[in-house]
C-alpha cells in the first residue's frame, strides 16, 4: 500500500521537484553520518567530565590503554581519515558516474556509508583500527556524491532552473545542524552506539526512496508527464551535447593564477569551517563543560542558520552588481573578505573571553558570516569559466585542492591540543587558524579576479540534426520499479 500511494503522489509532482528533495535530502543524510564521529567521539573516549554520565564502552576499553595524548592524535586520526580518502575520491566520481550513471553511483555510495554507519559499534568494541578502516570507506564513499549530482543537473535541469536547483546542495548545512542535537539527545538518553544505528538506518531508509523515485534521465522516468519531459528536452538537449564536445583545458586551468587563487583562500575559509564543524562539540563538552544535550543544541543551531544567512549573502551580492555599487570581481573580493578575515579573528577572540554568553555569541556569528563565500569565492569558480563543461572542471580542480583543509584541520589541531580541557591549548588552535585564514584570503586578494579567462573557449556550433542524441531514445515502458542502476 505505501508503495502504490508513493506513486500516486509523486505522478502529480513535477518529476524535477522530486529530484530536488531528494538531492537536498540526499546531501542532508550523507552529512549527518559524516559528522556524527565528531560528537560521539566525546562520548566514546571521555572519562572524566562528570556532565557527560553515559556508559563509555566498547572504544574507551580500547583507548584506556593510552595516555591522554595518544587518545587525542587517535581521535584526530579517527576524524580525518575519512577526509584522506574523500579528496582521492572526487576523480573516480566523475568517472564513475560516467560510467554506470548518478542513479547508481549516488545510492552505492549512500548505501555503504550508512552500512559502515551501523557496522561502527562492532568495529569500536574491535580495534579503533577497524574505525579508521571504516571512517575511510565512508570518505571514500561519500566523496563520489558530488560529482555524481554534478552530472544528473545537466540532463534534468534547465538552463534557467539551474540555480536554484544548486540550493538543493546546501542540504548539507541543515544535515550538519540536526546531527548535533539529535546525538546529544541519543547520549543523554541512551549510549553512543544508538547515534551511529540511528544515522545509519535513516541512510538506508533514504537509499530506498532513492532507489524507488530517482532515474538518470528524463526518458528513463516511468512516471514523468509528457509534458515535462517535452519541456525538459527543448531547453537541455544543447547543453548536455556541448557538455560533450567540449574538450576541457585541464593544463591551462592548471596553470591559471585565479584559479589558484580561489582554491587556495578556499582551503582557508573550510580550515577555519572545519574546526567549528569538527572540534565544536569537543571545546564545548571539555572546555565549557556543558552536557551533551546542551552541547549538541549550542554546536548545531549556528549550522541551521547558516543555511539562511548564504541565501542572504548570494541575494546581497546579486543587488551590488545588478545595481552597479561595486564591480564584480570587487563584490567577490568582499564576501570572500567577510567569510574569512571576520571569522578568522573571531575565532581568535574566543580563545580569550571569558563570559561564556558572550563567547556563545561570537562563535555563532563567526559560523553564519563563513557562509559570504557562497557569494565569494565559490560563486567566482563560475565567472572565470561560464561555459557549461568548463566550471566543473574548474571547481573539480579548486576542490581537490582546498578539501585537504577538511582532514589537515583536524589533524592539526589533534597534535596541539593533548589536554582537552586546557584553554591555553585551545588558543594556540584558534591562532593558527586565524592566520591562515587571513592569509590564504590575501592571495585571493591580489590575484583573484572575475573576469573571464582567455581559455574559456567558445561554444561550438550544432546543426539541429546533431542536437537531442542523447535523449532521442524512446521512452522507455518500464513498469518495474527501477532498478538501481538504470
Amino acid at each position: 500500500m505505501f508503495i502504490i500511494f508513493l506513486f500516486l503522489v509523486t505522478e502529480r509532482i513535477p518529476a524535477r521537484l522530486v529530484l530536488y528533495f531528494l538531492s537536498w535530502s540526499g546531501f542532508l543524510v550523507s552529512f549527518m553520518m559524516r559528522n556524527d564521529m565528531n560528537f560521539a567521539l566525546v562520548a566514546m573516549t571521555s572519562s572524566n567530565n562528570s556532565t557527560q554520565h553515559q556508559s563509555l564502552n566498547g572504544s574507551q576499553r580500547i583507548l584506556s590503554s593510552s595516555n591522554e595524548e595518544q587518545i587525542t592524535i587517535v581521535k584526530s586520526v579517527i576524524i580525518s581519515s575519512f577526509y584522506w580518502c574523500y579528496v582521492l575520491s572526487q576523480v573516480v566520481g566523475g568517472v564513475a558516474t560516467e560510467l554506470f550513471g548518478t542513479k547508481c553511483v549516488f545510492g552505492w555510495s549512500q548505501f555503504a556509508t550508512a552500512l559502515c554507519s551501523i557496522l561502527m559499534p562492532l568495529a569500536a568494541h574491535l580495534h579503533y583500527i577497524a574505525v579508521i578502516v571504516l571512517r575511510s570507506i565512508q570518505g571514500f564513499a561519500s566523496g563520489l556524491t558530488w560529482p555524481a549530482m554534478y552530472a544528473i543537473v545537466g540532463y534534468w535541469i534547465p538552463l534557467t532552473e539551474r540555480s536554484r536547483f544548486m540550493s538543493s546542495f546546501q542540504g548539507f548545512s541543515i544535515g550538519i545542524g540536526l546531527t548535533y542535537p539529535l546525538c546529544g539527545f541519543i547520549l543523554s538518553e541512551l549510549d553512543w552506539p544508538f547515534v551511529f544505528y540511528t544515522t545509519g538506518t535513516v541512510g538506508m531508509v533514504w537509499c530506498i526512496f532513492w532507489y524507488l523515485l530517482a532515474f538518470n534521465t528524463p526518458r528513463e522516468h516511468p512516471r514523468i508527464s509528457e509534458k515535462e519531459l517535452n519541456y525538459i528536452e527543448i531547453n537541455v538537449k544543447k547543453g548536455v551535447n556541448n557538455s560533450d564536445k567540449i574538450k576541457v583545458p585541464w593544463l591551462k586551468i592548471f596553470k591559471s593564477l585565479p584559479a589558484w587563487a580561489i582554491a587556495i583562500t578556499t582551503f582557508g575559509r573550510i580550515y577555519v569551517h572545519y574546526i567549528f564543524i569538527v572540534n565544536g562539540p569537543t571545546f564545548m563538552g571539555n572546555v565549557l563543560k556543558f552536557n551533551f544535550e546542551t552541547n549538541g543544541f549550542i554546536t548545531g543551531m549556528p549550522f541551521i542558520c547558516s543555511y539562511i544567512s548564504s541565501v542572504v549573502f548570494c541575494y546581497i551580492a546579486d543587488k551590488l552588481v545588478l545595481f552597479k555599487v561595486l564591480s564584480l570581481t570587487n563584490v567577490r573580493k568582499l564576501f570572500t573578505a567577510i567569510s574569512q578575515i571576520i571569522p578568522g579573528l573571531l575565532l581568535y577572540c574566543i580563545g580569550y573571553i571569558d563570559n561564556v554568553n558572550i563567547l556563545l555569541t561570537v562563535w555563532f556569528i563567526a559560523v553564519i558570516f563563513i557562509t559570504a563565500s557562497y557569494a565569494g569565492a565559490m560563486a567566482n569558480i563560475i565567472d572565470l569559466a561560464p561555459n557549461y563543461g568548463h566550471s566543473a572542471a574548474v571547481l573539480a580542480f579548486c576542490q581537490t585542492i582546498h578539501m585537504s583543509a577538511s582532514f589537515i584541520s583536524p589533524l592539526t589541531a589533534g597534535f596541539i591540543v593533548t589536554r582537552e580541557d586546557s584553554i591555553d591549548q585551545w588558543r594556540n588552535v584558534f591562532e593558527v587558524s586565524c592566520i591562515i585564514s587571513i592569509l590564504t584570503y590575501l592571495v585571493y586578494h591580489f590575484f583573484g579576479t572575475a573576469e573571464i579567462q582567455p581559455w574559456n573557449k567558445e561554444l561550438p556550433t550544432h546543426n539541429e540534426s546533431e542536437e537531442g542524441k542523447i535523449l532521442s531514445k524512446p521512452k522507455k515502458k518500464n513498469h518495474k520499479i527501477g532498478q538501481l542502476c538504470t
